[in-house]
Protein backbone atom coordinates (compact mmCIF):
# COMPACT_ATOMS: atom_id res chain seq x y z
CA UNK A 1 0.00 0.00 0.00
CA UNK A 2 2.22 2.84 1.18
CA UNK A 3 4.98 3.75 3.55
CA UNK A 4 4.83 7.00 5.48
CA UNK A 5 7.54 8.54 7.63
CA UNK A 6 6.42 9.79 11.04
CA UNK A 7 6.96 13.55 11.59
CA UNK A 8 10.33 14.36 13.23
CA UNK A 9 8.82 15.78 16.44
CA UNK A 10 7.64 12.30 17.40
CA UNK A 11 10.00 10.18 15.34
CA UNK A 12 9.30 6.50 15.91
CA UNK A 13 10.29 5.08 12.54
CA UNK A 14 8.71 4.48 9.19
CA UNK A 15 5.10 3.35 9.35
CA UNK A 16 4.24 0.65 6.83
CA UNK A 17 0.63 0.05 5.82
CA UNK A 18 -0.80 -3.14 4.40
CA UNK A 19 -4.27 -4.15 3.20
CA UNK A 20 -5.26 -7.64 4.39
CA UNK A 21 -1.64 -8.66 4.96
CA UNK A 22 -0.15 -10.93 7.59
CA UNK A 23 -1.80 -10.50 10.98
CA UNK A 24 -1.71 -12.72 14.06
CA UNK A 25 -4.61 -12.79 16.53
CA UNK A 26 -2.33 -12.23 19.53
CA UNK A 27 -0.85 -8.99 18.18
CA UNK A 28 -4.29 -7.72 17.22
CA UNK A 29 -5.57 -8.53 20.71
CA UNK A 30 -2.72 -6.58 22.31
CA UNK A 31 -3.40 -3.54 20.12
CA UNK A 32 -7.18 -3.54 20.67
CA UNK A 33 -6.67 -3.86 24.41
CA UNK A 34 -4.10 -1.03 24.52
CA UNK A 35 -6.18 1.29 22.32
CA UNK A 36 -9.66 0.70 23.76
CA UNK A 37 -9.55 -1.85 26.56
CA UNK A 38 -11.28 -4.46 24.37
CA UNK A 39 -10.64 -8.08 25.27
CA UNK A 40 -11.29 -10.94 22.84
CA UNK A 41 -10.31 -14.61 22.84
CA UNK A 42 -7.82 -15.88 20.28
CA UNK A 43 -10.66 -17.71 18.51
CA UNK A 44 -12.75 -14.53 18.32
CA UNK A 45 -9.79 -12.60 16.91
CA UNK A 46 -9.20 -15.28 14.26
CA UNK A 47 -12.83 -14.83 13.17
CA UNK A 48 -12.47 -11.01 13.24
CA UNK A 49 -9.53 -11.29 10.85
CA UNK A 50 -10.98 -14.03 8.65
CA UNK A 51 -14.47 -12.52 8.47
CA UNK A 52 -13.33 -9.08 7.37
CA UNK A 53 -13.89 -8.00 3.79
CA UNK A 54 -10.62 -6.08 4.15
CA UNK A 55 -8.46 -4.82 6.98
CA UNK A 56 -5.59 -2.37 7.15
CA UNK A 57 -2.58 -2.69 9.41
CA UNK A 58 0.01 -0.07 10.31
CA UNK A 59 3.40 -1.27 11.53
CA UNK A 60 6.50 0.39 12.95
CA UNK A 61 9.52 -1.89 12.46
CA UNK A 62 7.15 -4.86 12.23
CA UNK A 63 5.28 -3.92 15.42
CA UNK A 64 1.49 -3.53 14.96
CA UNK A 65 0.53 0.05 15.88
CA UNK A 66 -2.74 0.54 13.96
CA UNK A 67 -5.67 -1.46 12.62
CA UNK A 68 -9.11 -1.00 11.07
CA UNK A 69 -11.45 -3.36 9.25
CA UNK A 70 -14.22 -3.29 6.70
CA UNK A 71 -17.30 -5.50 6.33
CA UNK A 72 -19.19 -5.07 3.06
CA UNK A 73 -21.62 -6.61 0.60
CA UNK A 74 -19.69 -4.83 -2.17
CA UNK A 75 -22.76 -3.11 -3.61
CA UNK A 76 -24.93 -1.27 -1.12
CA UNK A 77 -23.32 -1.01 2.32
CA UNK A 78 -19.99 -1.21 4.04
CA UNK A 79 -19.24 -0.98 7.74
CA UNK A 80 -15.93 0.19 9.22
CA UNK A 81 -15.16 -1.33 12.60
CA UNK A 82 -12.38 -1.79 15.14
CA UNK A 83 -10.42 1.35 14.24
CA UNK A 84 -7.50 1.35 16.68
CA UNK A 85 -4.17 3.13 16.98
CA UNK A 86 -1.73 2.43 19.80
CA UNK A 87 -1.84 5.31 22.32
CA UNK A 88 1.88 6.06 21.75
CA UNK A 89 1.20 6.56 18.03
CA UNK A 90 -1.99 8.61 18.14
CA UNK A 91 -1.93 12.06 16.57
CA UNK A 92 0.52 11.06 13.81
CA UNK A 93 -1.97 10.55 10.97
CA UNK A 94 -2.04 6.76 11.24
CA UNK A 95 -5.79 6.60 11.81
CA UNK A 96 -6.31 8.96 8.87
CA UNK A 97 -4.31 6.72 6.53
CA UNK A 98 -6.11 3.59 7.74
CA UNK A 99 -9.52 5.24 7.29
CA UNK A 100 -8.67 6.43 3.76
CA UNK A 101 -7.53 2.93 2.79
CA UNK A 102 -10.73 1.37 4.17
CA UNK A 103 -12.89 3.89 2.30
CA UNK A 104 -11.01 3.05 -0.89
CA UNK A 105 -11.43 -0.69 -0.21
CA UNK A 106 -15.21 -0.16 0.12
CA UNK A 107 -15.36 0.73 -3.57
CA UNK A 108 -18.58 2.19 -4.93
CA UNK A 109 -21.01 1.11 -2.20
CA UNK A 110 -23.91 3.50 -1.60
CA UNK A 111 -23.20 4.04 2.13
CA UNK A 112 -20.33 3.45 4.53
CA UNK A 113 -21.33 3.16 8.16
CA UNK A 114 -19.32 3.22 11.35
CA UNK A 115 -20.15 3.43 15.00
CA UNK A 116 -17.89 5.28 17.37
CA UNK A 117 -18.11 6.54 20.91
CA UNK A 118 -14.84 8.41 20.42
CA UNK A 119 -13.21 10.58 17.75
CA UNK A 120 -16.45 12.16 16.49
CA UNK A 121 -14.64 15.24 15.14
CA UNK A 122 -12.21 12.99 13.24
CA UNK A 123 -15.02 11.16 11.43
CA UNK A 124 -16.96 14.36 10.73
CA UNK A 125 -13.83 15.89 9.14
CA UNK A 126 -13.65 12.84 6.89
CA UNK A 127 -17.13 13.23 5.42
CA UNK A 128 -19.16 11.08 7.81
CA UNK A 129 -22.43 12.48 9.13
CA UNK A 130 -24.45 11.71 12.22
CA UNK A 131 -27.09 9.17 11.28
CA UNK A 132 -30.76 10.00 11.52
CA UNK A 133 -31.37 6.37 12.43
CA UNK A 134 -31.12 4.81 15.84
CA UNK A 135 -28.53 2.14 16.49
CA UNK A 136 -29.94 -1.06 17.92
CA UNK A 137 -27.81 -3.86 19.31
CA UNK A 138 -28.80 -7.42 20.14
CA UNK A 139 -26.18 -9.23 22.18
CA UNK A 140 -26.06 -12.98 22.68
CA UNK A 141 -27.20 -14.10 26.09
CA UNK A 142 -29.41 -11.06 26.50
CA UNK A 143 -32.94 -11.37 27.72
CA UNK A 144 -35.93 -10.18 25.78
CA UNK A 145 -37.86 -7.34 27.38
CA UNK A 146 -41.58 -7.05 26.75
Amino acid sequence: METRTVPPARQMGTIEYSVSGSLHPEELGRLLHAASGSTYSSGELERVIGGSTAYVTARDSGHLVGFGRLLSDGAVIAYINNMAVSPDYQGLGIGQTILEALIQAAGEVKSIYLYSNTADAFYLRNGFESSEKRLYVRKRGGTRKV
